[in-house]
């Protein structure tokens, strides 16, 4: 029975199932491909597969490319005469065609006639790995061990992941391989918080991974959050002498969004950073500029939840007071103020220090430079009293007022003329804000 117009029309549109490659092997000619996954459009050193032929026999041999249905795609070589034991190069660079497997297929015929081939397979890859990391378990801890799990779509095997550790704010603190699986499309690890033989410090973190394929393209997972809290030892800082020729100009309260705004809009214009210390009740009301000031990769602390001094509190009190802070931070913007605490007023005893070393705060941080802002001194007499009072590694205090807002740019311009250029708190501490010592 002959098929129907429209059967017919169905059969001939309907798409070829796609097969894998089937390499063959032979003792008269034999093909390898170095590599057998690349880029077309990678850089030059990468982009091409170099493939060596072997003839055992004497005759002529052709080279070709085909799809996995067999289609000749690309000549490679074509009837070129051979001599027994000779070797053959040439390279294809997959110009012109889609991602997926293909056969370089050679043809070895004899004098006699006799035809002997061989095929191996190679993967043209130009699309980044499609990358997943799982969520974080636990998403909180002490110590670790946390356990990862990366998987990937791809058409070619993994050669590598990478998982990689950023502080909240960005900044890269390093990286730790993580195990392949059998699959060769996923990765795992139980990581322990070290990097460096370094415990990472409390604190919120960014996790990624990066996986790169064998053709070499790399992909990059979504982040996950790993928040990290314990105990610490807290010890208190007024300067920091080795930071070498910078500044930290730091910022209490924060009671008004707008003020926290216009300093933000300042250091930004001034292409610098800073260290807010704001209360949590002030967080909470502007959560708005809480979170620019992240984004803006500037270093927060937390400065209690309501402004008390501390030492006509009990230990239990104070405790409160630092993870009131603490929690609002994360419940606004998902980070954390450790490990910089900063007492109001600068009021505080060694309870104080142990209360915020129980909330994972590293360092109490004081000043060396206190130009009296709250008094709203004019915007020169403000600048005057810093410039000519800070040091290399000097800690500023001033508040997040509109008087001091208006004499940012100025006091950056000022301190700058010096020779001393305005940094956060994580820019000066650098890794100490982050890990511990080493072996700690």
């Amino acid at each position: 029975m002959f098929a129907t117009p429209l059967l017919l029309a169905a059969l001939l549109s309907a798409p070829f199932a796609t097969r894998s490659v089937v390499p063959i092997a032979n003792t008269n000619v034999a093909i390898a491909a170095v590599p057998v996954a690349f880029n077309p459009t990678a850089t030059a050193r990468a982009r091409v597969t170099t493939i060596v032929v072997n003839a055992q026999t004497a005759g002529t041999l052709t080279i070709v490319v085909e799809s996995e249905r067999g289609i000749t795609i690309k000549p490679l070589l074509s009837d070129a005469t051979v001599a027994a034991g000779s070797e053959a190069t040439v390279t294809w660079d997959g110009a012109g065609v889609v991602d997926g497997e293909y056969a370089i297929h050679a043809t070895l015929i004899h004098a006699t006639g006799v035809s002997s081939e061989a095929i191996v397979a190679v993967t043209v890859d130009t699309t980044p790995p499609i990358v997943r990391l799982a969520p974080v378990v636990p998403a909180t801890t002490a110590r670790g061990p946390v356990d990862l799990r990366a998987s990937a779509s791809d058409i070619t095997y993994l050669r590598r992941v990478v998982l990689t550790i950023d502080s909240q704010l960005g900044k890269r603190l390093g990286t730790v391989p993580m195990l392949l699986g059998d699959d060769r499309a996923s990765a795992a690890i139980a990581w322990t918080l070290r990097l460096r033989k370094r415990l990472l410090l409390p604190g919120v973190y960014t996790l990624t991974t990066t996986a790169t394929d064998q053709a070499g393209n790399v992909g990059v997972s979504p982040p996950r959050i790993l928040r990290v809290q314990r105990a610490v030892r807290n010890q208190a800082i007024y300067s920091l002498r080795d930071a070498g020729p910078v500044v930290a100009l730091t910022f209490d309260d924060c009671i008004r969004g707008s003020d926290w705004l216009a300093i933000i809009r300042a250091f930004k214009a001034a292409k610098a950073h800073t260290t807010f210390f704001c209360n949590g009740v002030h967080v909470r009301s502007n959560p708005d500029a809480a979170r620019a000031a992240v984004a803006g990769g500037h270093t927060i602390g937390s400065h209690t939840w309501a402004h008390p001094w501390m030492t006509r509190l009990s230990a239990a009190e104070q405790n409160s007071q630092i993870a009131g802070d603490q929690e609002i931070w994360w419940q606004v913007a998902r980070v954390s103020p450790a490990p910089f605490f900063r007492p109001p007023y600068g009021d505080h005893n060694a309870v104080t220090r142990s209360e915020a070393g129980k909330r994972g705060f590293a360092y109490t941080v004081l000043w060396d430079v206190d130009p009296s802002d709250y008094l709203n001194p004019p915007a020169r007499v403000l600048v005057a009293r810093v410039t000519q009072n800070a040091r290399a590694g000097s800690i500023v205090v001033m508040h997040a007022n509109a008087n001091t807002a208006a004499a940012v740019p100025a006091l950056i311009r000022a301190l700058r003329n010096r020779g001393l250029e305005p940094k956060s708190l994580d820019e000066m501490f650098r890794t100490r804000a982050f890990l511990t010592p080493a072996n700690g």
